[in-house]
């Protein structure tokens, strides 16, 4: 069953949350409610993850709370603390995530796999009448199969009503005007800091694209090694970027999707798969490892697996935004969350229009400040969400 929503779970991200009438939409049920189909419930996709409004959780017992620009959700002795703000996010324990909390539509949207692993609930996306339900469930509600059979009608007349079309009388419905999402200004970037970060890696995560070559420009203008987590999906791999990332003394690493149903064999077969493509390109091979949604969600039986096989796991525990935002943004923020820290930094950036700009704004504010940075290499100590070491 877990594979299961794990495979919808990567269609559903594939929907981007588009309310205009002529495209597919996407609703949102807690248990066996389906919640009214309006901007403020339909999930969004952001930064390749799907997030829904906070009140999901609260409606199945997640207590929240808001204070100075931070939301706080605890359930079953587990706390997540999203800044709105500053666009980080912790739990009890100071472990920080890479998918931060947006305001959006007059509400603050969250990640549902975090949120949904951290406070012990499950979600699935069913098809229903020719739409697709994304479900968050506390283990309470009816089967998947009984809710699609029963909501069927019910989907159907939520979707007319939103797109204006006749309901079953006859009579035409009016749809609401989409709200414009809010967004933040950029912050102000403190050039005399009483903090920086000790040391910072700066990794990038996914397949190279067009851009990535403009991203490698800009490192080697600055001066600056940093580590590429590629999927294990080679299919997906540019060969002559990846050449171009070992050529240019950058350590690549594998990046997983796994979640903690999948066998750990399967995955330690795909990463094989992937050293051997990467071995045939570059003549290298590797054993950094990264999990798309963190290594956190995996078992320890996993992890004990992998580290068996000589992999060393690692978390990014600041995203950069630089998929998502603009690069001044991107730039800000990160560079806002540096001057308010001395630990060491993880620091996850993309391939995307943003990143190679936002790379040189962030290269040049560490040159100003003196903050250092490297490469991942099979030497250096793990940094991940399960403060696993090994």
């Amino acid at each position: 069953m877990k594979k299961i929503i794990s495979a919808a779970l990567c269609a559903v991200l594939m929907i981007l949350m588009l309310p205009a009438p002529a495209r597919a939409l996407t609703l949102t049920a807690v248990n066996d409610t389906l919640l009214p189909l309006d901007d403020s419930t339909m999930p969004a996709r952001l930064g390749g993850e799907m997030y829904v409004p906070y009140s999901v959780f609260s409606s199945l017992g997640v207590s929240a709370s808001s204070e100075d620009g931070v939301l706080s959700m605890s359930a079953n002795g587990e706390t997540l603390n999203f800044s709105l703000n500053e666009g980080y996010v912790y739990d009890q324990n100071l472990n920080s995530y890479p998918s931060p909390a947006y305001n959006m539509n007059g509400t603050v949207y969250v990640p549902v796999t975090l949120c949904c692993g951290k406070f012990g609930m499950g979600y699935s996306t069913i098809s229903v009448a020719g739409e697709t339900v994304l479900r968050v469930t506390d283990g309470s509600a009816q089967s998947d199969s009984s809710f699609a059979a029963a909501k069927a009608e019910e989907i159907e007349t939520a979707i007319n009503t939103y797109r204006g079309l006749p309901d079953p009388s006859g009579e035409p419905t009016v749809p609401e005007t989409p709200a414009e999402p809010q967004e933040p200004p950029i912050p102000e970037v403190e050039e005399q800091p009483t903090q920086k970060p000790a040391h910072v890696y700066l990794t990038f995560y996914g397949a190279p694209t067009v851009h990535t070559a403009a991203v490698l420009d800009a490192l080697k203008s600055a001066g600056r090694t940093a580590t590429f987590f590629l999927p294990t999906d080679t299919s997906v791999w540019v060969d002559d970027l990846i050449r171009r990332i070992v050529a240019e003394g950058h350590t690549p690493a594998l990046l997983l999707d796994a979640s903690s149903a999948d066998a750990a064999d399967d995955f330690a077969a795909s990463l094989t798969a992937a050293n051997e493509r990467l071995a045939l390109l570059t003549g290298v091979s590797t054993r950094i490892v990264s999990n798309q949604s963190g290594c956190a969600v995996l078992t320890e039986s996993q992890r004990d697996a992998l580290t068996a096989a000589g992999y060393r796991l690692w978390d990014a525990a600041l995203d950069s935004g630089d998929e998502t935002q603009s690069a001044a943004r991107a730039y800000a923020t990160t560079a806002q969350r540096f001057a308010s820290t001395s630990a060491t930094l993880v620091v996850r950036l993309h391939h995307s229009r943003a990143t190679a700009q936002a790379v040189q704004s962030l290269a040049a504010y560490m040159s100003r400040q003196g903050i250092p940075s490297s490469r991942i290499t099979l030497s250096t100590t793990p940094i991940n969400g399960a403060s696993d070491t090994r």
